[in-house]
């Protein structure tokens, strides 16, 4: 049996609210929003520098998917490795991220610094330091 990759699910409230944060991280649309009533869910796709992201968003109150968004879980993050770190941090900064904690070393990176910023819609991002 072979398995490939296919996306990262990211439960959000509204569609719209979210994708202007994937566009911020280098992702694009690969189509329009597509409604599905058997899920209860409205679902749209987005490539870019990382995994393929589907979005997913209740359109019932019975939807799972406003189970997930009410215990609020979306997923933790996602991570990018980065030249010109300082740069990269003020580029997501200048884009309306807030980093959560200072940017500091990490040992699974051998000591390279990490940061973690939020985005105003809760999508939590790692920056990793490229190896020089």
């Amino acid at each position: 049996m072979s398995r490939t990759f296919h996306h990262i699910g990211l439960a959000c409230r509204r569609i719209e609210d979210e994708a202007g944060t994937l566009e911020a991280l280098g992702y694009a649309s690969e189509g329009p929003p597509v409604a599905d009533p058997i899920q209860k869910v409205r679902v749209q796709f987005f490539a870019g520098p990382g995994p393929r992201i589907e979005l997913i968003e209740p359109t019932d109150p019975a939807s799972p998917v406003s189970g997930i968004l009410k215990r609020g879980t979306k997923f933790y993050h996602l991570a990018y490795e980065v030249s010109g770190f300082e740069q990269s941090v003020a580029q997501f900064t200048d884009t309306g991220f807030i980093p959560v904690a200072p940017a500091a070393p990490a040992v699974a990176f051998g000591m390279r610094r990490i940061v973690f910023l939020m985005s105003r819609t809760g999508v939590l991002v790692e920056l990793i330091e490229a190896a020089g």
